[in-house]
């Protein structure tokens, strides 16, 4: 054996050891279990200790509402729904034994991304224990905001994830024309589309998700409410189903 080809074969057996080490459950080892804070303030939800990698924009997230002179109303949406978070949260009707998982996410983040597809992965795993609620949390301006109507809209539907999927694979752009072409291509009723877009019921969904990520002190994306457990942004797979794991083995509903 040559000392070139030696070299790779050692270069290729520590990144074999690394990617190895890497896929253990080192969640569960001793030691390095999930961590939790109690939310006082907002029982029964408790928040992981650690946070994972988000995407953010400034604190007054951009993109619902005015840039200035909300910040009242703003506050009164977040104690209206403070009280009692639950319907807001996850929806209603949902089976008791089914953990809800609330996901707050932005089109243009792309940690986002990531944590989609093991969220796919989590649910193709145990499709009879999780149920996904999804809340558009646009961050980053104008163009998230079209794409986050489109998708609420596309919700009334029943296409709302083949659209998402579809503008998770190409670039977003700030024009409704390019939204619209999109939806006529996954076969969506583009008129209707565009009156929902428009319309109150559909700016309503972005007030109260706007007013959850208050309560719930997303000020990035992506995050996550998986039953009562709060995460802010994406982590690694072990973790997140070691926690929805844990989620699925408590008796009593988060709601």
């Amino acid at each position: 054996m040559t000392v070139r080809r030696r070299d790779l074969v050692v270069f290729g057996g520590i990144v074999a050891l690394i990617y190895g080490l890497r896929a253990l459950p080192w969640d569960r080892l001793a030691g390095r279990g999930p961590r939790y804070v109690v939310l006082a303030d907002l029982p029964p939800f408790r928040r992981l200790e650690s946070g994972g990698q988000t995407s953010g924009a400034t604190l007054a997230l951009v993109g619902l509402d005015p840039a200035s002179g909300d910040a009242d109303l703003r506050r009164a949406r977040a104690d209206a729904i403070r009280a009692d978070p639950c319907p807001a949260l996850f929806g209603t009707g949902g089976r008791q034994d089914v953990v809800p998982i609330a996901y707050f996410s932005e089109f243009r983040c792309p940690y986002c991304r990531a944590l989609e597809r093991d969220l796919d992965t989590l649910i193709a795993e145990y499709p009879a224990s999780f149920r996904l609620v999804q809340h558009e949390l646009p961050i980053f301006g104008p163009p998230s905001e079209l794409a986050a109507r489109a998708s609420i809209a596309a919700a009334r539907q029943g296409k709302q994830q083949e659209l998402r999927r579809r503008f998770m694979r190409t670039p977003l752009v700030a024009e409704e024309a390019s939204v619209l072409r999109v939806a006529a291509d996954i076969g969506l009723d583009v008129d209707r589309l565009a009156r929902d877009m428009a319309s109150p019921a559909v700016q309503a969904d972005l007030d109260r998700t706007r007013a959850l990520a208050d309560i719930f002190g997303f000020v990035g994306t992506p995050g996550l409410v998986v039953g009562r457990t709060v995460l802010n942004g994406a982590i690694p797979y072990a973790l997140l189903r070691r926690i929805a794991e844990d989620e699925s083995s408590m008796p009593v509903p988060v709601c």
